[in-house]
């Protein structure tokens, strides 16, 4: 058979082996295992195409296929690339001393890439019988079935070969004949299994219907492959049984003798079982056994070798023998078989194969002793969920993420960071440290390690101080020795409260309100907010502010009557403002807020209220002499101040009321009201500078006919109403304010 490598990645084997004959050391390893040759090569001196060639009756020939089947021959490769040949002492082209001795030459041809470095190794096979055939033995190789049999007359007590005497004398007889037993189906319709019908054949015919009939010096042998014709199966709920029924006509000397040459044979694959690889096949074969049954024997070997009960214990198996049928557990994964790394779907497998040979040995009514050998390459495959898990470093500064356990045959070639891709050695070279974790059974995982500092790493504010890391990475696989490959996606996340928050404080100056503003090590992410207004660069130029960024705070100094400002109440203290400053974060709007309230000195000052109240402060220190600011009044007479002290008054009343005029225009509502002195010794009173502070000092406030009202302050003395104002906070969400930001700062 022709074997072909692929793009293969090979392992080097890890065992010594023995040299068979004038071929490269270690190359080959060779053993006589019972009643077979046994050869293997390793899987890393394979080339592109590699196969056994043999000596045979017609000249060399490759072993493959059907006549690799019929002759004894069985060609696999395992799940790990090594190549194996097992061979029948009783094979075809097997040099055959006696049944004793036996040698085979073959060669090992071993073609390179593209055709060339052809290589031939010839091999001179050697093995000597340990243990005398038995009557009767039945060989079920994964490819073939194989009987052979004493082929001197047995003693009268064995019915399985029968004298007849004396010979007919027909020369047809002088030829061997072949008597093939199969179901009748055209004689039995109905159900349950029909009987048998006898057919007779020429052994020249035989071979074109695929079977082998040979003899040796002592015995006689029949092999074919399985599903070869006039063979039929037997059901018996999960187990299948293929059965060739033929009985060997043949002369010896002048005697006839028939030979029962039957053989049957499991067809059952392994399967899984929760945790166990279970073979489970029937203890002996109906077609093979005459009852009643004598003494039996069983011993299982695994890997080639037998073992013992004690060994068996130690790895796990579990062999149950009872009188009907044979199960044998062996632990996925469980000493004696090989795990291999595969992938379907893109799903990491385990796949473990295991070499496990069943010899029974029984005798019955029709022969002294018969030994079966089973051979079976039980394969199964289970999920093999690989463990992804994150941490934060002891020394708190990096991410690290964990991916295994794999097997010895995964090898990482590749990470994915961020949407970058990285071979290890450029990963290396950018920070992002791949390590190898080996552990004691043979696996290992791999440690990838990443600073908290790095680019490639995604920070999130969450709130409360606290920071998330977040890395995104895709592993990428190669497989031994097949070079598939497989990825695996991972996110590593970590979690710290190493955010320096915000910091707010407000203090009072003479032009307003200053604010200081720290943002901590969150440099970027915050928005300031001023009496619920965004801080951005049009509100600066429109309320004035005056930005100072060049320290370690951001400075906001906010005057007087700018926007945001909020007026809470005139008296001759003064007036009491307030400003709320807020630092929202722009994604989880986490806010920090600071109300700063102060009371500034005003001389004079005139304040148009929402619900239509007119509050004047009036300095009277400016007139001369002096006059008592109690003695001013509005246009009504009545109307006096709310407060006096030494030099100023306080007057508090509603817009239309005190002898107010209401003007009408423009849309805009006016009103119109005199602060009078009242004094009896006005007539002397000396006429300020100001032509304003003869008589009277008008105080008006103008309003929008349909829109809502807000706070306006004015200087009393102005001729127009100023254009500043005090507003209260917006109700507007932080998040709708459509404003060019401020750069942060601080």
């Amino acid at each position: 058979m022709h074997y072909e490598k692929m793009n293969r990645v090979f392992l080097f084997g890890l065992f010594s082996i023995t040299l068979v004959h004038s071929a490269l050391n270690g190359m080959f390893k060779t053993e006589c295992r019972d009643r077979h040759f046994w050869l293997t090569v390793k899987s890393h001196f394979l080339g592109i195409k590699f196969w056994f060639e043999v000596q045979g009756k017609s000249g060399v020939r490759p072993i493959e296929g059907q006549w690799a089947a019929e002759c004894g021959y069985t060609v696999q490769l395992d799940s790990w690339g090594d190549l194996t040949l097992r061979a029948s002492y009783l094979a075809c082209a097997v040099d055959n001393q006696g049944d004793s001795e036996f040698r085979l030459m073959l060669w090992f041809v071993n073609e390179g890439a593209d055709g060339e470095g052809m290589s031939h190794h010839p091999l001179l096979l050697s093995c000597s019988l340990v243990e005398p055939w038995r009557p009767r033995e039945i060989i079920c190789e994964n490819n073939y079935m194989e009987v052979s049999v004493e082929k001197q007359v047995p003693a009268d007590n064995h019915r399985g070969t029968e004298r007849i005497f004396p010979a007919p004398a027909d020369d047809m007889l002088r030829e061997w004949r072949v008597l093939f037993r199969v179901p009748d189906l055209q004689q039995h319709p109905g159900t349950g299994w029909p009987p048998l019908k006898e057919e007779i054949i020429p052994v020249n015919l035989v071979h074109l219907l695929g079977y082998s009939i040979n003899t040796t010096a002592t015995r006689i042998i029949l092999r074919c492959s399985y599903g070869s014709r006039l063979a039929y199966t037997l059901q018996g709920g999960d187990v299948t049984v293929e059965v060739v029924s033929t009985t060997i006509i043949y002369r010896h000397h002048w005697t006839l003798l028939r030979v029962d040459m039957s053989v049957a044979c499991t067809t059952t694959q392994g399967s899984l079982d929760g945790a166990d690889v279970v073979w489970t096949l029937p203890w002996l074969l109906p077609p093979l056994v005459v009852p009643p049954v004598g003494q039996k024997n069983l011993k299982v070997a695994v890997g080639g070798r037998y073992i013992t009960q004690c060994v068996a214990r130690h790895r796990g198996y579990r062999i149950h023998d009872n009188n009907n049928t044979v199960e044998i557990r062996i632990p996925f994964g469980a000493e004696g078989g090989r795990l291999k790394s595969g992938v379907s779907a893109g799903v990491y497998l385990h796949l473990y194969e295991v070499d496990v040979e069943l010899l029974r040995e029984w005798q019955d009514s029709a022969w002294k002793q018969t030994q079966q050998r089973t051979f079976r390459t039980l394969r199964v495959h289970q999920n093999s969920p690989i463990n992804i898990s994150n941490y934060m470093a002891p020394s708190g500064g990096e991410l690290v993420l964990s991916v295994g356990e794999f097997l010895s045959d995964v090898m990482l070639v590749n990470v994915t960071v961020a949407g970058r891709r990285f071979s290890l050695e450029e990963a290396e070279r950018n920070a992002v440290r791949i390590s190898q974790v080996p552990f004691p059974n043979g696996t290992h995982s791999y440690l990838l390690q990443v600073p908290f500092t790095h680019p490639l790493i995604t920070q999130q504010y969450l709130g409360k101080g606290h920071r998330n890391y977040s890395l995104s990475v895709l592993f990428s696989f190669l497989l031994s020795p097949d070079g598939e490959t497989f990825h695996i996606p991972a996110n590593v996340h970590s979690s710290l409260q190493d955010v320096v928050v915000p910091w707010l404080k407000g203090e009072c100056t003479e032009r307003g309100v200053r604010i200081l503003v720290r943002y901590g090590n969150l440099r970027g992410e915050w928005s300031v907010y001023v009496g619920g207004l965004r801080l951005d660069w049009q509100l600066v130029k429109d309320g004035q502010y005056v930005l100072d960024t060049t320290g370690e705070f951001i400075t906001v100094e906010i005057p007087l009557y700018a926007p945001g400002m909020d007026y809470r109440g005139l008296d001759l203290r003064g007036l009491a403002v307030s400003v709320w400053v807020s630092l929202v974060h722009m994604e989880t709007l986490e806010e920090f807020t600071h109300l700063q309230e102060c009371v500034m000195p005003v001389e004079e000052l005139l304040v148009c209220l929402p619900d239509g109240q007119m509050v004047v402060l009036l300095d009277m220190s400016r007139v001369l002499p002096s006059v008592d600011p109690k003695h001013t009044a509005l246009l009504d007479p009545s109307c006096g101040p709310l407060d006096t002290d030494h030099s100023r008054a306080l007057f508090r009343f509603p817009a239309e009321s005190c002898g107010s005029t209401i003007t009408h225009m423009d849309g805009h509502v006016t009103y119109t009201n005199e602060v009078r002195l009242l004094s009896p010794g006005l007539s002397h009173v000396r006429p300020h500078p100001h032509p304003h502070l003869s008589n009277s000092v008008p105080v008006m406030c103008v309003y929008p006919e349909s829109e809502p009202r807000s706070v306006s302050i004015y200087r009393p003395r102005s001729t127009a109403p100023p254009t500043a104002a005090l507003r209260p906070p917006s109700r507007t969400r932080h998040s709708e304010i459509k404003r060019r930001p401020l750069p942060a700062g601080g």
